[in-house]
């Protein structure tokens, strides 16, 4: 028995003893989110695979994570409560010279950018003396777009303002609707000529396009005025605004969006655009998931910017705060400035 004692000791000294001498460089984390963009309450997956290149086990491996405030968690995870996010802690073994694979399924409700992080990994000696420490610092940000709200009155009174625009839209050519060739008169752009026809006939033809009736909406969306602590009113508009812009390109409308917020992660001013047609929601929908209340344009920039950059023939929607008295006089400016419909539109009118 007292040999076998003896073995056993000797044996566990030998495996401390190459635990000690174990390379943390030889530990490699690969950390990430199956996905960049989501749409609220949408599961997707946290994935952290260890991987020791070394031929000595790790008996005992804690992964130190930071997971978003607002990420829903399963029940009895190892986690703590912290300012920034919520701190987890992962413990697996790895055996020598294999992967370890952790996954995690997670969602977020709230609209926003959320961030996930590999803070670092620990790691003690075979007898469980000592501990070691590797930091990591790896961080991924998901996206989180603002709910679409349904709301039959929001929907009625968007049918009734697409009717009254529709009835005053202008005729319009359609480059891509070709019906034939005429004789070039001069004033056409070089572009127009049909060189083809113009090889065939041995004068110059240019295009003759049809006629086709475009519906043009600028959706502006202002957050002037909106309180920075204030996170349920920015959510409420960011989700108003994607009602709003995706019920428009669903009737076949062609929708440019404006904003005055600044969005968290990119880069560029407050005053931005975007198309925000079927094709392009996502970026749309990526842009109002990072809006932020820390650094606002005023409303009558944004008014301007609009003005400045949309159609001649574009109606024109105003999104604007709850409480926010100067629907009348920026309504006013772009009637003037265009002669074409506006609707205003507050976060409420969606209830």
């Amino acid at each position: 028995m007292l040999a076998l004692l003896i073995i056993i000791a000797a044996v566990g000294l030998v495996l401390e003893a190459i635990s000690l001498k174990r390379d943390p460089g030889k530990v490699d984390v690969d950390f990430k989110t199956s996905t960049h963009r989501s749409e609220p309450g949408a599961p997707f997956n946290v994935q952290t695979v260890v991987s020791n290149r070394s031929f000595v086990p790790i008996s005992y491996l804690a992964i130190i994570q930071t997971y978003s405030l607002h990420a829903a968690l399963p029940s009895g995870l190892d986690s703590t409560n912290k300012i920034y996010g919520v701190g987890i802690k992962k413990n697996c073994r790895v055996g020598g010279r294999r992967k370890k694979k952790l996954i995690l399924q997670t969602s977020v409700e709230k609209r926003g950018l959320h961030s996930f992080s590999a803070e670092s990994i620990e790691f003690g000696d075979f007898l469980g003396f000592y501990e070691f420490k590797k930091h990591l610092y790896i961080r991924h940000d998901v996206v989180v777009y603002p709910k679409r709200l349904e709301s039959p009155a929001l929907t009625d009174a968007l049918s009734k303002f697409c009717g009254d625009v529709a009835s005053k839209r202008f005729l319009i050519r359609d480059p891509v609707l070709t019906i034939g060739t005429r004789e070039y008169t001069g004033r056409e752009p070089m572009k127009e000529i049909h060189w083809l026809k113009s090889a065939q006939r041995g004068e110059l033809m240019v295009k003759e396009f049809d006629f086709n009736r475009e519906f043009s909406v600028s959706v502006l969306m202002n957050v002037d005025g909106v309180s920075y602590q204030d996170d349920e009113e920015l959510d409420s508009i960011c989700s108003m605004a994607r009602t709003v812009c995706q019920a428009l390109a669903d009737a076949g409308a062609s929708v440019t969006f404006f904003a005055n917020a600044l969005r968290r992660g990119s880069r560029g001013g407050s005053l931005w655009k975007c198309e925000a047609s079927k094709m392009h929601a996502e970026e749309l929908l990526e842009g109002l998931g990072r809006v932020t209340c820390l650094d606002n344009g005023k409303l009558d920039d944004l008014t301007a910017y609009a003005l400045r950059e949309s159609s001649l023939d574009s109606a024109y929607i105003l999104i604007l705060p709850n409480g926010d008295e100067r629907a009348t006089e920026a309504s006013r400016m772009l009637r003037e400035n265009t002669n074409q419909e506006v609707m205003v539109i507050r976060p409420g009118d969606g209830a």
